[in-house]
């Protein structure tokens, strides 16, 4: 209980923090409307007796005893709708900048967080909890708690009416809604866990989904006929949770019905005892109108106040799933000292690194030890699987090892940044990213900060092979590419590699990575890269990882990896001389086109 109670208290200040003015005139609004409907009952048995005496009064009277009570009807009435109307408005429009907040917040958590995180199922299905919830629950907490003070409000005020004529109908009136709050708690309790147990299944419905629809699978889907059999594993895992979560709302619902069959039999014998207490004249029709409707409006609202109730109990296991994932730590941080990287002046050092990905049995890296000089070219190659990619990510910080360490200018990474560490990198990766945006703003990416990116985008995309097919697009660099938006081009595979490469040029790092750069270009292409490879990252210090040998051989040093370790390290001629595994390699790879 005190675990919920402090998520309410942070989910109000969420809420407060989204949106403070319309957050109050929210509170305001729905206070007022507890009051109205009181004074709209009193109004209609001031009517009633009115039209009633005038029934008996002489003619041209009636008209003139009834109409100030008609226009007050009138009026609170149309009051009463206004601040219905307003009311809605206003929760629309704070749930909206609400919604705004909880993603700005989901989403500043989901850049911050380690990158190793992405390893782990479990926090996909934090996630999807997260997102599922974040951008509603908080504000749902709200008004739930508002709907309890307005519930209560009106319910007191509706039970002083009926008290006044006899207080065992205002015991009847609450007596009768108890099971209710019981049957919302409990299947709220059971709804929450059925779901929680439910993620990793509702993820592959979503997987599934996406295989149908998504672009990347559409071309395999049609090749190898395999729609049909997608369409069957999605209905299997979508079918399999609504089909259990029916059942659950199924025993709900007829439990409900006995609840509501008690309920009746209350009305039933409240109108019973009034209509007998008018008969024998013991109230007037005025009040006997005003205590039926304020019986129906007691029942309405018992029924809201008792629905608010179990919506927090709700809320309060719900919003657990958002402070989750917010909670999540953050490791990869400046560990104290902290370090100001001022850039690569002298060297980058691994020493003794080892690491393993989460849940996997084997070592991916291995005690790996080697230095790269500033202005050097070093060339990581390996058979797949030798933990190249990996290890690229260690340098970027992206990963931290289980024990070694990368030293930048004899720091070690860990007391620095990393985004200001981060800065003095540019890596092209391996499964590079595609935005669907301007073929400029795809390449300004690299350096999103850079005030004039003109001719500088322009010098990258010339580095990289790809401007004369920018210049001849549509609209040039300002032509939108990919294949989600209108006006768009699409591009080949190689054409977007080389626009990848283009934002790794075009951010002035001192450190260039560069995972299987070439690995989609044309042959021409590549070649006029590489001839040219010391031209193109001049002043930069480089690491390629790559399996075309001819392009690695103008490294000054080649490392190679064979299951995580480094098996061997030299020149390309130093390599071939000791007849190891890169010259087994470089021979297999360069044999194919001599014979």
């Amino acid at each position: 209980m005190k675990e919920k109670i402090k998520y309410f208290r942070e989910s109000i200040k969420l809420v407060w923090q989204s949106a403070p003015g319309w957050t109050f005139v929210n509170i305001v609004i729905s206070v007022l409307r507890s009051f109205l409907p009181l004074l709209l009952l009193w109004l209609l048995k001031s009517l009633i007796d009115g039209i009633t005496a005038a029934v008996s009064a002489r003619p041209g009277q009636p008209i003139m005893n009834i109409l100030w009570p008609v226009i007050a009807v009138v009026i609170i009435w149309f009051l009463d709708e206004a601040a219905s109307d307003i009311s809605n408005f206003v929760r629309k429009k704070q749930s909206l900048k609400l919604e705004t907040f909880m993603y700005g917040l989901l989403h500043s958590k989901a850049i911050r967080l380690d990158l190793i995180n992405f390893e782990r199922p479990e926090y996909f299905d934090t996630l999807t909890r997260a997102a599922r919830e974040a951008p509603w629950r908080p504000n749902s907490i709200l008004n739930n708690l508002v709907s309890i003070l307005r519930g209560l409000l009106s319910l007191i005020l509706m039970a002083g009416v009926l008290t006044s004529l006899n207080w065992m109908l205002a015991l009847l009136l609450i007596v009768v809604n108890v099971p209710g709050v019981w049957l919302r708690f409990y299947y709220a309790d059971v709804l929450y866990n059925f779901q929680r147990e439910q993620t990793p299944e509702a993820r592959k419905t979503a997987y599934f989904n996406w295989l149908l629809t998504g672009d990347r699978p559409s071309r395999e889907i049609r090749l190898f006929g395999l729609g049909e059999y997608f369409m069957s594993l999605f209905k299997k895992s979508f079918l399999k949770t609504k089909e259990d979560e029916l059942r659950i709302i199924k025993k709900r619902t007829l439990i409900e019905l006995v609840s509501d069959l008690f309920k009746a039999a209350a009305v039933l014998i409240t109108i019973m005892f009034v209509a007998k207490e008018t008969i024998f004249g013991k109230i007037t029709l005025g009040q006997m109108a005003m205590l039926l409707l304020a019986f129906r409006q007691g029942m309405v609202y018992i029924k809201e106040l008792l629905g608010s109730v179990g919506g927090l109990y709700e809320d309060s296991l719900f919003i657990g799933d958002t402070f989750e994932f917010l909670n999540l730590k953050e490791n990869i941080v400046a560990v104290p000292p902290e370090i100001v990287p001022t850039g690569l002046n002298k060297s980058i050092e691994v020493e003794n690194l080892s690491f393993k990905y989460p849940g996997n049995a084997e070592t991916t890296i291995k005690n790996v030890t080697f230095r790269v000089m500033k202005g050097d070219i070093i060339a990581l190659v390996g058979p797949n699987g030798a933990g190249k990619s990996t290890l690229a990510r260690l340098i970027c910080r992206l990963y931290d090892p289980y024990s070694g360490s990368v030293k930048l200018d004899g720091a070690d990474i860990r007391n620095m940044d990393p985004e200001k560490y981060r800065k003095l990198i540019s890596v092209v990766f391996q499964d590079f990213m595609l935005y669907n945006l301007e073929a400029g703003e795809n390449i300004r990416l690299g350096n999103i900060d850079e005030e004039n990116p003109g001719e500088k985008v322009k010098s990258a995309a010339r580095a990289s092979g790809v401007h004369d097919l920018i210049n001849n697009l549509p609209d040039g660099y300002s032509t939108a590419i990919g294949n989600l938006f209108d006006d768009s081009r699409e591009l080949s595979w190689g054409e977007w590699q080389k626009l990848a490469l283009s934002r790794a040029l075009f951010r002035d790092a001192p450190l260039l990575i560069l995972d299987e750069p070439s690995s989609s270009l044309d042959a021409d292409t590549e070649y006029d890269i590489f001839s040219r490879f010391r031209e193109i990252v001049r002043g930069r210090t480089s690491i390629l990882i790559s399996h075309r040998f001819t392009n690695v051989s103008l490294a000054d040093r080649i490392i190679v990896l064979d299951k995580g370790a480094v098996a061997e390290s030299g020149t390309h001629d130093e390599l071939m001389k000791k007849k190891g595994i890169y010259f087994s390699m470089y021979t297999k790879q360069t044999g194919r086109f001599d014979k």
